[in-house]
């Protein structure tokens, strides 16, 4: 939830960490200060009458973004699909796999998983499988920065089919492999684990 005086809206097309550092630097760049930078969702600490709205959305535009205006009765859902993903990967990553998310959603959430990938897609400008995959790729990231735990480990904690499964997937949102990009980090402290899936930091 926004800080009284703080504005949140939502973009469209943040599909991956890239984006979020694109969205941080033209924020930035636009004199406003970022609070809060997630997949689809962004928080800065300027009220909404402060921001040029037109100039925003302009420079979202020539970023590939577009600016969202969400329905207020689907934020609440929206907002519950994300926490039940975040709980999930923090506590039964396994059950985000492809095979089994659908069922699982549609469990937690009490809707059709039909009607949950509808809502949130026409909500955040990107399909809810899309946004599972960013989120467990974020904590692969995570995961690569701040510890030593071998890859395989990682794709098995966090429910991937293979190694090679995580790898494809990896690449695809960051265009390296997971072991490049732990190499290309070689140097940087660790990061807090808190939060992360409980069978990994608690070994």
């Amino acid at each position: 939830m926004a800080d009284t005086g703080s504005t949140v809206f939502y973009v469209k097309h943040m599909v991956c960490r890239r984006g979020v550092l694109v969205m941080r630097e033209l924020l930035l760049s636009l004199g406003l200060t970022p609070r809060r930078v997630e997949l689809g969702e962004v928080e800065v600490a300027e009220p909404a009458q402060a921001i040029d709205w037109a100039r925003l959305r302009g420079q979202l535009v020539d970023q590939g973004f577009a600016l969202l205006e969400l329905q207020a009765p689907h934020e609440q859902l929206v907002n519950d699909i994300k926490q039940t993903v975040a709980d999930l990967l923090r506590t039964a990553p396994e059950e985000l796999r492809c095979g089994r998310c659908p069922q699982i959603l549609s469990q937690r959430l009490g809707r059709k998983f039909s009607y949950l990938s509808n809502v949130f897609s026409t909500s955040q400008g990107l399909s809810l499988e899309r946004y599972i995959i960013g989120q467990r790729i974020a904590t692969v990231e995570q995961l690569l920065r701040s510890s030593g735990i071998e890859v395989g480990r990682i794709a098995q904690a966090l429910g991937y089919s293979s190694l090679g499964h995580l790898s494809r997937q990896f690449r695809l949102v960051n265009g390296v492999s997971p072991t490049d990009y732990r190499r290309q980090l070689e140097g940087d402290p660790a990061a807090n684990l808190t939060g992360l899936p409980r069978e990994l930091y608690q070994s």
